[in-house]
């Protein structure tokens, strides 16, 4: 091994594939952590839906604007 490397590396070198690094309390491979982007509570709150007024304004806006409106 290289001498240059820490003992991490070196490990994820000789044991894992790229981008992946070894767990030592899993004694394996894992790949790398990417938080999600709502600051990695994991709780994503669903968007809204219109109200059935909102979404008939939308489509009348939408109409409108696209010339469809008679």
């Amino acid at each position: 091994m290289r001498i240059d490397m820490n003992r991490q590396a070196q490990i994820d070198k000789a044991m894992c594939k790229p981008g992946y690094t070894w767990n030592e309390t899993l004694k394996r491979c894992i790949g790398a952590y990417s938080p999600s982007n709502d600051g990695g509570k994991g709780n994503t709150p669903k968007p809204t839906k219109p109200t059935p007024d909102d979404a008939i304004s939308q489509e009348i806006a939408s109409r409108e604007n696209t010339g469809e409106v008679l």
